[in-house]
């Protein structure tokens, strides 16, 4: 058996001592803004690594950091709740001797648990009537700690309070938050991966944080850094990874760092000698599109006919405008209320499937839309133009060009 520990690390924010592929000029901008104690925005597509890139060069300096994060927020009073949980963990970090002995910090403590008396489990969800004072009061604390102790405020997912809180109180929520934020005399940072609604906090003139950070565009990791920094990572564990298998690699993962280690992670895990083959490869891949398969076919069964074939289209067609005429011809749409309407399911819930960007429909997921545009069968039935073998497989490799030969089989 083999004890060498795996070198790939995926699904979570990267520790200090993780291998991690190096992005000097994003690192520069975080620590400047420490330096000055400024505002930096982060904006990016989902799983560029922008919460990893904050937390990580933070960690590397030791800078003590607040994280609240607002994916996912259900009401103001979830936001109150994750803010005071995440001031919790910070304070538990800083000592629970140092809370029970240092005045101050005793007064915070005991706030937040009257803070969070309010709230029961999944009542939180539920309720709507949590008073704003105490989002106020929360920051208020943050203030008290800041004026004694250096440390970073990290917001992520921030245009998620805009998005998808009812707009008076996602108003009110953006409003104090603002408010008490350009108080502090701490290094702020925020990130957001709904590209549109999160540059227009920064940008607006209507909005509450207009012109309060700098933006920065965090861009997939280039091919050539990334190819070297995977090389290096199996040959630490004198295992050896080709650049043409490093290119595949990247091209099966796209842009996502996450799910680019996640690849590599199987595919070590599936190393049977001491170099990669392409074998490895595509069981690595097979491993990871069977433990999502009984989520996707549990959800594409629950799709109509004409659902389906829209979510096959999106998964193979990601490049096309749903406005398109190929577009309506491949869903044999004759007007666009029908693709508004099969691809609602898709966009709905509290972690979507689908997501919209222009004109444009794209499946959130890279392995999902990966295991979508493998359904060979499927989708040879329910869409007419790609029955033919050359026209699916050229489609197909529009998806992914370094697919495995054994994932092109009908499926």
């Amino acid at each position: 058996m083999d004890h060498r520990p795996n070198p790939f690390v995926y699904g979570r924010v990267l520790a200090p001592d993780d291998a991690a592929c190096t992005r000097p000029e994003y690192e520069r901008a975080i620590l400047t803004t420490v330096r000055d104690k400024g505002r930096l925005a982060l904006v990016g597509d989902r799983r560029l690594g922008k919460s990893t890139l904050v937390e990580r060069t933070l960690a590397s300096r030791a800078e003590p950091t607040l994280r609240v994060d607002f994916h996912g927020v259900l009401s103001f009073d979830d936001l109150v709740h994750r803010f005071a949980e995440s001031l919790e963990e910070f304070l538990r970090q800083r000592s629970f001797v140092a809370k029970r002995v240092v005045p101050w910090l005793r007064e915070v403590g005991l706030g937040l648990e009257s803070i969070k008396l309010g709230f029961k489990g999944a009542e939180v969800a539920l309720s709507t009537r949590v008073p704003t004072d105490q989002l106020v009061r929360l920051l208020g604390y943050v203030a008290a700690i800041a004026k004694r102790r250096s440390f970073c405020l990290f917001i992520d997912e921030l245009q998620e309070i805009q998005d998808r809180l009812p707009p008076r109180e996602g108003e009110a929520a953006l409003g104090i938050l603002r408010s008490e934020i350009q108080r502090l005399r701490i290094p702020c940072f925020f990130a957001g991966s709904a590209r549109l609604s999160f540059i227009s906090l920064f940008t607006a003139e209507r909005s509450p944080f207009f012109e309060s950070a700098r933006l920065l565009e965090i861009k997939p990791i280039p091919e050539g850094q990334f190819q070297s920094y995977l090389i290096a990572q199996f040959r630490r564990c004198s295992l050896t990874l080709s650049a043409e298998h490093a290119k595949s690699l990247l091209a099966i993962g796209a842009d996502s760092p996450n799910d680019v280690q996640h690849l590599a992670h199987e595919t070590f895990n599936a190393c049977t000698s001491k170099i990669i083959e392409s074998a490895q490869i595509g069981a690595a891949l097979a491993k990871i599109l069977g433990d999502i398969t009984p989520f996707a076919e549990h959800h594409v069964d629950s799709l109509t006919i004409r659902q389906q074939r829209v979510l096959f289209i999106v998964a193979l067609f990601e490049h096309l405008g749903a406005g398109t005429q190929e577009f309506h011809t491949l869903a044999g749409a004759h007007a666009q209320s029908a693709i508004v309407k099969a691809v609602a399911p898709g966009l709905s819930g509290l972690d979507p499937l689908l997501e919209k960007v222009g004109s444009r429909y794209r499946v959130r997921s890279r392995y999902l839309r990966l295991w979508l545009a493998t359904r060979k069968r499927q989708i040879q039935a329910l869409i007419p133009q790609l029955r033919d073998d050359e026209r699916y497989a050229s489609a197909l490799m529009q998806v992914c060009p370094r697919l495995p030969a054994d994932m092109r089989v009908p499926a």
